[in-house]
Formats: structure tokens, C-alpha cells, sequence
């Protein structure tokens, strides 16, 4: 039986560097696999061995709604989840980094900060935002 999901009804952002789904499911041999819903996600992660998926990320930039809304609002700061899914090269000019090594220290940090707020939230707390500071900026804690 074919198990049929109706995509979102929001669209990609401009500038979007996601991929063409709402969802990407990375899997351990390096290949992706892009989903439109929740309900995609979990149909295809049924259908794929545990194994040999590394994660699921989840287009925060297209389905969070309107960056002015989102406390990542100065150019100080660079939202979490919306980092994670830029390329490597756009990441590291985003927080000025200029090593490889950095930019591998600065993602891992990053999305154990990520996960373990999506983690949270799954447990009944609340969403919180994540920012980063870039490099070099003066961000005040208000």
C-alpha cells in the first residue's frame, strides 16, 4: 500500500539553502533523502535500516515563519538551526571562521546544542531559540 502525505502549505524562503524538501534525512554513507511533512519523515524512516541514518534535520528557515520574528534579529547573531543547514563555505563566513577545524568544532558544538533543545522540546518544554554570536560583534545580554 502506498502511504500518500500532503506537502506543507508553506513555501521555500528566498535564499533558502536547505533543498528542496522541508525535511533532510542524512543518512551514514553521506546520501540524503528530502520529505515534505512529519508524516513523510516517519514513513521513510521506517523504511530505511536505523542504522544507516545519521539524522533528520528540519528546514528551520522556511518553516519557522518570518525571521523578523525569531530572536535572531541584529546582525550579531546567526540563528542555530538555520546555520546547521547552510553549506560548509556559507557557515564559516557567516560566524567568520577560518579554519576547517573550527568550523568542525564550532557544528558539532552547535547541533548538540540543537538537539538537545529539540530533545527537550519533545519532552513538553518549551521551544527556545538558540543564536550564535559571530565573530568580532558586541552582543549585550539585555
Amino acid at each position: 500500500m502506498l502511504h500518500v502525505v500532503s506537502p506543507p502549505r508553506v513555501a521555500h524562503r528566498d535564499k533558502c539553502t536547505f533543498g528542496p524538501g522541508f525535511y533532510r534525512i542524512l543518512l551514514v554513507d553521506g546520501g540524503r533523502r528530502f520529505c515534505q511533512s512529519d508524516g513523510e519523515v516517519e514513513f521513510v524512516t521506517r523504511m530505511l535500516p536505523p542504522s544507516s541514518i545519521r539524522r533528520v534535520q528540519r528546514d528551520g528557515y522556511c518553516l519557522d515563519g518570518d525571521e523578523a520574528e525569531s530572536d535572531a534579529r541584529t546582525p550579531d547573531v546567526v540563528d542555530a538551526a538555520q546555520w546547521l543547514a547552510l553549506s560548509q563555505a556559507d557557515g564559516m563566513r557567516e560566524l567568520g571562521l577560518e579554519s576547517e577545524a573550527d568550523y568542525i568544532r564550532a557544528y558539532r558544538t552547535i547541533e548538540e546544542a540543537v538537539i538537545e533543545r529539540d530533545r527537550q522540546e519533545a519532552q513538553g518544554g518549551v521551544h527556545a531559540s538558540i543564536v550564535i554570536k559571530r565573530r568580532g560583534a558586541h552582543v549585550v545580554d539585555a
